[in-house]
Formats: structure tokens, C-alpha cells, sequence
């Protein structure tokens, strides 16, 4: 078994710190060399594991000030992942099963916080996708919305980033966008199911949409 590199030591280092000083967003971490002493790496070492929490929006370095804790921004982390699926060869079926765990997972909780005025503007959004030049931005809104009663951005932004994996991997495939009346009633069934807070109706519709949107390369 190898042993762990100093930038390793060091960022498990930086870890147990904050853990063991329950640290919060805007706490300050001690001087580098402070740092790089108690940690028994070299400074230069410790600087490459800050620039590191810096890069994943975990850390905030003021130059001549010091370094600070920051709200966790998931920012950078779907940016790369956005970027790695670029050059991903199995990135569409990834991005597929993705969405599909996300969605099918999420409707529980969904159920659990659903309020009439949700299932009224989703009704809504289901009425646009008939006459909606891009029936896709409709369908978008329509399942961003149901994603969002959760309330995590995490989420939020994962089913973003499958979200526009598919279009583009849909783009470059010229595959047709499914018809508006097939997604109307596919989503009209699902709404049906949700204000009736039956949750295995809800999850069949949309696992059905999921599938033909599959099987026919367009709204995915």
C-alpha cells in the first residue's frame, strides 16, 4: 500500500482542523507557516492544498489578509464535472441514468412537499407544451420546477448539467424533438398523478416519458 503524498497529508490535515475547531463559514484558518508546522508539511505544500480549497469554492484567500471559510459554492464542481463529461465516451447513457435517479429518487420528497399551488403551475406549464414553438423549454421548466421543491442546489444543479449534456448530445445526433401532443399527455398523466398524491402512478408516468423520450432520442 503507498504511502499518501504531503499534498494528501496536508488536505486531510486541513479536514481534521476544521472538524476538530468546528469551523464555520468567514472563520479564519491559522498563518500558512502556522499551518505547515502543525501539520508537518512544507509551506509550499500547505499552499498548493489551500489553492486546492480555493479551486473547490470551500476556502477564500484574501491576499495579505489571509484564509477564510466560505459557504460551499457547488459551482465549481459541476463546472468540472460539465467539463470531464465532454470527454467522456459513455457521457450520454451516464447522463440518462443521471436524470433518470434523480427524478424517479426525488419524487417521494416531491409527494412529501407538494402544495396545491405546485400541482396548479405545473397544470399550467403541462397546457404550454401544446402550443409552444420549443416544446423542450417548456418541459425544461416543467421538470426544474419539480427538482427545485427540494430545495438543494445540488440537485438543482445536476439535473441542470444532464439536462444540457442531453440536449447537446441530441443536437449532434439531429435527432426530432418528440411531439407536442405526446409530451403534453405524458405530462398531463403525471400532474394527475402528483395532485393525487399517488406516488406509483407518478413514478410509472414518469418513468414511461423517460423511456420513449429515450427510445426516440428527443426530449431526454
Amino acid at each position: 500500500m503507498s504511502m499518501p503524498s504531503a499534498f494528501d497529508t496536508a488536505l486531510d490535515a486541513l479536514r481534521r482542523h476544521v472538524l476538530e475547531h468546528d469551523l464555520r463559514p468567514g472563520d479564519p484558518l491559522p498563518p500558512v507557516a502556522e499551518l505547515a508546522h502543525m501539520f508537518g508539511v512544507s509551506q509550499a505544500t500547505l499552499r498548493e492544498a489551500l489553492r486546492a480549497w480555493e479551486a473547490a469554492g470551500i476556502l477564500e484567500i484574501r491576499h495579505g489578509v489571509g484564509a477564510f471559510l466560505q459557504a460551499y459554492n457547488y459551482a465549481p464542481l459541476l463546472e468540472n464535472l460539465a467539463l470531464s463529461a465532454l470527454f467522456e465516451p459513455e457521457q450520454p447513457r451516464h447522463m440518462l441514468e443521471l436524470r433518470q435517479v434523480l427524478e424517479l429518487g426525488a419524487l417521494p420528497q416531491v409527494l412529501d412537499r407538494l402544495e396545491p399551488d405546485d400541482v396548479d403551475a405545473l397544470d399550467l406549464l403541462t397546457e404550454e407544451m401544446l402550443g409552444a414553438e420549443d416544446g423542450l423549454d417548456v418541459e425544461f421548466r416543467f421538470h426544474a420546477r419539480l427538482c427545485g421543491l427540494l430545495e438543494n442546489p445540488l440537485v438543482d444543479g445536476l439535473f441542470r448539467l444532464a439536462w444540457l449534456s442531453l440536449q447537446q448530445q441530441r443536437q449532434r445526433s439531429g435527432a426530432k424533438q418528440m411531439p407536442h401532443r405526446m409530451r403534453y399527455a405524458l405530462h398531463i398523466e403525471l400532474v394527475e398523478a402528483l395532485r393525487g398524491r399517488d406516488l406509483k402512478a407518478a413514478q410509472d408516468a414518469l418513468r414511461r416519458f423517460l423511456a420513449l423520450a429515450t427510445d426516440d432520442g428527443a426530449g431526454a
